[in-house]
Parts: C-alpha cells; structure tokens; sequence
C-alpha cells in the first residue's frame, strides 16, 4: 500500500491528486498539509496538465482536520496559534492559485477542512452516498480555513449563515440543489464522471481556458464595464493565437457549402 499522504498521477493531461489516509477518512494534519503545497508547487511548473482532479483514497474526501493536532491547540498561545493555523490553511488553499481548473471528486464525507478544500476547487463532482459539512462551531471553534468565503461566493450569505450556523453535514443531492455541487453521479462512476468533465476541458484551446481561471473570479468583483474591458484584452490576445487561427479556420470550412 502507498504510505505518501498524497499521490499524484497524470494520465492524458489530467492530473489526480488523491489524499492518502484512508484508514482515518483522511484527516488534514500537518504532514499532509505539507505534501500537498508540495506537490502543487510541482504542478505550477509543469506544463503537461491541463485539469487538475482532486480525491481521497477509500471511503471519504476528508473528515476535516486531525484530531489529536486540534486537540494539541487547547490553551496554546494565541500568537503562534494564529500563525500555525495561517500556514496551515495556506498550505491546502494554494490549490486555488494553480493556473488550471481544478475539480474536487467528493467520494465520501468531505467535512470541517475537507469540505473547505473541496469548495476551494472551480468545480465539485460528488458521490450520491456523499455527504458535506461545516460543524466547526460544534466543537466550539470559529470556522477556519476561508469556509465563509468559500460558501459565500458558492451558495449565497442565507446558505452561508445555515451551514455554518449549524453545523449540519448535509446529503450530496441537497448539496447539488443548493448549488454547493455541480453534479450528484453514483459512486462507481465519481472518477469516470470527474475525467469525462476534464477530457471536456482538455479538448479546448489552452490560453482561453488559462485566462478563464483569472477572469472568472475577477467579474466576482468589477463592475460590467471593468469586465468587459478585461474580456476585449483577453480576446485581443487569442485574436493573436495559432489555436484561434486553426480553430476558426476549422469551424469556417465546415460552413462553407459544398459546390
């Protein structure tokens, strides 16, 4: 059995990157905190993926943080508890500044800092068995690792204050009509369903799908005439590009009427 607390695997442009702990549902603690930045760090200069794909081995996504290491907090000095916790979700959150889409495959429970993880990607495929929460504030905590930001942009303020409220873990269909999910698959086909949605983006010129990944989250907050002086910038660019060149050309031959 593979020991790393994460495992990656490029197959056809698409990156897999699976948290590895499965016997503990795989809990985020430090050594995979580590792992993880690592690996993306790795990914920002490789230039083969085009997707990135993110799972947990076994049973679940993530069951939140680990225990023992939440424990271990009681009592420490606020300072350095801050900083801790800081790099902590940085190190896992740094998914968000990859240049690629990033699409979470939510096989199992995906809770506390697992849940957050999964809505720090641009997409979410669960598992029908699925389930997703936030019960930070049942274990006494504030919630942590950008959840009211991450729900926020996701499924409104409304939702934002329901899930974090109370800290309910709440069903992969009920997750899907809320918005948190993009689409609700039976488990045996979660990663098959998460690599037809990459080959989909995969099939697409690099450079529109690359500026996509900037734009997107920027129109979140400018106004119409910010977004579209931003988008006749990026067509000015691909106007310049080999891949608009031959796809126009491609889409205009099979237009053009036979004699």
């Amino acid at each position: 059995m593979n020991d790393q607390p994460v495992i990656k695997e490029v197959k056809n442009r698409i990156c897999i990157l699976t948290l590895n702990d499965p016997d503990l549902l795989n809990p985020l603690g430090e050594e995979m905190s580590l792992a993880f930045k690592k690996t993306i760090e790795e990914l920002k200069d490789d230039n083969e993926p085009k997707v990135l794909i993110v799972t947990g081995a076994g049973r679940a996504f993530s069951a939140g943080g680990k225990l023992e290491e939440i424990a271990s907090a009681y009592g420490a000095d606020p300072g350095i508890q801050k900083k801790r916790s800081f790099d902590f979700y940085n190190r896992f959150l740094c998914v968000r500044r990859l240049g690629i889409p990033t699409i979470a495959a939510i096989n199992g429970y995906a809770v506390g800092a697992g849940a957050c993880l999964a809505i720090a990607c641009n997409m979410r495929i669960a598992a029908r068995g699925a389930k997703i929460g936030f019960p930070f504030a049942r274990l006494g905590l504030h919630p942590g690792m950008g959840s009211e930001y991450l729900l926020l942009n996701t499924v409104g303020e409304a939702k934002t204050y329901e899930l974090l409220m109370t800290g309910d873990t709440i069903p992969a269909t009920e997750a899907l009509r809320i918005g948190l999910v993009n689409h609700v698959v039976p488990g045996e086909v979660l990663m098959e369903s998460a690599m037809e949605l990459a080959d989909k983006i995969c099939a697409l010129p690099d450079l529109p799908i690359k500026m996509m990944k900037d734009s997107i989250p920027a129109a979140r907050n400018s106004t119409l005439e910010e977004t579209l002086h931003r988008q006749a910038t990026y067509q000015a660019i691909n106007y310049m590009s080999r891949e608009f060149k031959e796809s126009i050309d491609a889409l205009m031959a099979r237009n053009t009427p036979k004699s």
